[in-house]
């Protein structure tokens, strides 16, 4: 959804880099977020988001209908007040059955909207909230984690902040060592990981490599001020180290 001179500036911005967009239009204004980082804290103001009528979820939901095999539809964020809680569900419930669904929120949002998920990502704050456990160990991680697979979700990526990251699916789990560097910003970071990750699916990439993409572009946009960029990208890639472990 866009709306007012702010969806005006996002959608002027994508034109700028080339990127395709087809938005559903509304009233009012797209909500400015401002976070600001100073003395190794973060404060973040959200504002208030634009009222989203029936008709409007609508025309949103009609355009899902034009996704087709091989396209990949991410599900990602929070949701306005004036929407169901199960929307990203709804939403996916109306493409085809080959489209993957990467789902990337958190809490009941999480658990309430899981549908045959390519991929989700929660990080272990979130999946020690979802389950009330500390939690601690890579053993209960996975253990927890199976919760999804049972559910019908592909893959689980889990952040792990300074102890990196664990991939897990029905077959093996996949244990990401962090690269060096300096954390600079986290905004960001974990839309980069999942970012890394499609990416590395749609060229092709095993899981493996695929998640070791993941890794380092969450890293990079963490030791970066603002996203990552590709170079920086590719120096992480190569430092990463990935232990398989098969069920």
């Amino acid at each position: 959804y866009l709306a007012g001179f702010v969806g005006d500036f996002i959608k002027k911005d994508l034109e700028k880099d080339n990127i395709k967009s087809e938005f559903v239009e509304l009233e009012g204004y797209t909500r400015i977020n401002v976070k600001v980082n100073a003395d190794d804290k973060e404060t973040e103001l959200t504002g208030i988001s634009p009222e989203i009528s029936k008709e409007k979820l609508d025309e949103l939901i009609d355009k899902m209908s034009n996704l087709k095999n091989g396209d990949i539809l991410v599900l990602s964020g929070s949701i306005p007040s004036s929407i169901s809680n199960k929307i990203y569900k709804e939403l996916s419930e109306n493409v085809q059955s080959e489209v993957e669904i990467v789902l990337d929120t958190r809490g009941n949002l999480l658990q309430d909207n899981i549908h045959n998920n390519f991929l989700i990502k929660p990080n272990i704050h979130e999946l020690r909230d979802m389950f009330g456990d500390k939690i601690e160990t890579k053993m209960e991680i996975v253990e927890k984690c199976k919760y999804f697979l049972e559910k019908g979700v592909k893959n689980v990526i889990l952040s792990r902040g300074g102890e990196g990251a664990l991939l897990i699916n029905e077959n093996f789990v996949l244990e990401a060592s962090v690269p060096k560097g300096s954390l600079i910003n986290s905004i960001g970071a974990g839309d980069s990981m999942v970012a890394g990750f499609i990416a590395g699916h749609v060229k092709g990439l095993s899981v493996e490599d695929s998640f070791k993409l993941s890794v380092a572009s969450g890293s990079a946009t963490a030791y970066s001020y603002g996203l990552a960029e590709e170079k920086l990208v590719n120096k992480l890639y190569n430092e990463i180290n990935i232990i398989k472990e098969n069920y």
